[in-house]
């Protein structure tokens, strides 16, 4: 069906260009004098032709003034950075993407004749659970994060098969398909991120560095070292060296009072390992997931990352993110490597930063890749209690298409081109970090808290990875059998 919808797709591209191409030669001919024909162009004009509404109509609805009513993390996490409103917003009030949420969910509500109603919780995993236990059909809808919903709600199958959902059109281009060919377990999903929510873009990792530090030290022009193919792990490890420094002269290195050439946390070392190449685990060919995370590449990744980190005091070790954030923002980190919900705290800060990929493994490595914390990003899913799904699915469906024309250009073109990103380069940046984003479900479902580990890796001793792991490898397996037998238990 996909594969048809493709074809029928690029066949309305093509009929659309020789549409426009002959309205182009009628408008030539109607700018000849002597034709003496122009007018009768007019008589029958062409009309233009949408090709995704021809391949996706808008379904028609009443939903009699039904309520949808969604559980929706607010934790205010980060000053509430993670709590951007994007389902719904009580009124326009001027600011860009709150007024693009309002006119896109009230003119879907005015359109199938329905409301849609927020209930806030720090905890929705908790509360969907007792919901759903009870068989109660209290929420319709849960926005939560990825990992809290996969590692207790999907091997609970607490939460739809949104392939069952007909009125979903889950090929659209207004889903993230990447996050629906990574997480589908058994070929299965249940869950969903894309236009209709921005929250889920949180998550997404990057890098940023001083400029002001860079002009210091004379260092390369980093955009240019990316366009190169050369913003690599080594390049980054010789910056490193180049700007960390004991600020005061006391041989030590202190998280207060020196300069450091990279502030992140312990878990940056899977985020640079993840942009490396490597995953925690994959899906074979039938959908069924397996463990990677002892590949001999992954093994050897890990303990060359660590080494970088940790090398004559190249990196800042903070026991929480608020804590890098606040020395890169005081100018004493040269990179810092975060999600962008915590670069968004960026916003005030007084000297120039700029915007770039996470650093490829080497330099034959093709393309830049990165990846989100699914403990920050916050999808879509539909509990199974939910008695009315068709409802729900064309409200997911609708929400998610309107978003393209007012939500999304709000969220790149104000929130992020103009609050965060702060020149063109980083703008450009901004756009292929979120082209290269790919979803690693072992540390989605978190099986064994696998993903756990790999913070505990980087924060101990140990620089043996292998023997690291052996401890844990049983209870991983055993969790990832669990998620794989329920999964296959899904109509």
């Amino acid at each position: 069906m996909k594969k048809i919808k493709f074809i029928a797709l690029i066949l309305l591209f093509i009929l659309c260009f020789i549409l426009i191409s002959c309205a182009d030669k009628t408008e030539t001919k109607a700018n000849i004098p002597d034709n003496g024909n122009a007018n009768d162009m007019q008589e029958n004009p062409i009309e233009a032709v949408n090709p995704l509404e021809e391949l996706y109509p808008y379904l028609e609805y009443d939903f009699k003034g039904a309520v949808i009513n969604v559980l929706a993390r607010k934790d205010g996490w980060y000053d509430g950075s993670q709590d951007l409103d994007d389902l719904t917003v009580e009124e326009i009030n001027g600011e860009v993407l709150n007024d693009a949420v309002y006119n896109r969910t009230k003119k879907v509500e005015e359109k199938y004749n329905f409301q849609i109603k927020i209930t806030p919780a720090k905890e929705p995993v908790t509360t969907v659970q007792k919901s759903i236990k009870a068989g109660d059909d209290e929420y319709q809808m849960i926005q939560e994060k990825l990992m809290f919903m996969s590692q207790t709600l999907v091997p609970q199958n607490y939460l739809y098969n949104l392939q069952t959902v007909l009125s979903l059109n889950l090929d659209a281009p207004w889903y993230n398909q990447n996050a629906i060919k990574d997480l589908s377990i058994n070929k299965k999903i249940t869950v969903l991120a894309g236009d209709m929510t921005v929250n889920d873009k949180g998550g997404v990792i990057m890098a940023v560095f001083s400029k002001k530090l860079s002009a210091q030290y004379g260092l390369e022009n980093l955009y240019n070292t990316v366009r190169s193919g050369k913003w690599t792990l080594d390049k980054m490890h010789e910056l490193m060296l180049i700007t960390t420094v004991d600020l005061n002269g006391d041989g030590k290195f202190t998280l207060k009072d020196d300069q450091w050439g990279l502030a992140i946390e312990d878990y940056g070392g899977w985020m640079l390992s993840a942009a490396s190449g490597n995953r925690l685990a994959a899906l074979d060919e039938n959908g069924i997931p397996y463990m990677t995370h002892l590949t001999e590449k992954n093994i050897n990744d890990y303990e060359r990352i660590k080494k970088i980190m940790y090398e004559a005091y190249g990196k800042v070790t903070t026991p929480d993110d608020e804590d890098h954030v606040k020395v890169f923002v005081e100018n004493r980190a040269f990179l810092s490597v975060d999600m962008l919900s915590s670069i968004a705290m960026l916003r005030g800060m007084e000297e120039d930063f700029g915007i770039i990929p996470l650093p490829k493994q080497d330099e034959v490595q093709k393309n830049y890749i990165t990846t989100i914390s699914p403990w920050v990003s916050r999808f879509i899913a539909i509990p199974s209690t939910c008695q009315n799904t068709e409802m729900v699915g064309a409200v997911i469906d609708a929400m998610s298409r309107e978003s393209g024309a007012g939500v999304m250009p709000a969220y790149y073109n104000n929130l992020l081109h103009q609050k965060i990103a702060r020149d063109e380069e980083s703008i450009e940046m901004l756009k292929n970090i979120f082209a290269s984003v790919i979803y690693d479900i072992g540390s989605v479902f978190n099986w064994g808290n696998i993903w756990d580990e790999q913070h505990h890796f980087f924060a101990g001793k140990k620089e043996d990875y292998m023997s690291y792991h052996e401890k844990i490898d049983g209870k991983v397996q055993k969790a990832l059998e669990k998620t794989i037998e329920t999964m296959q238990q899904f109509n």
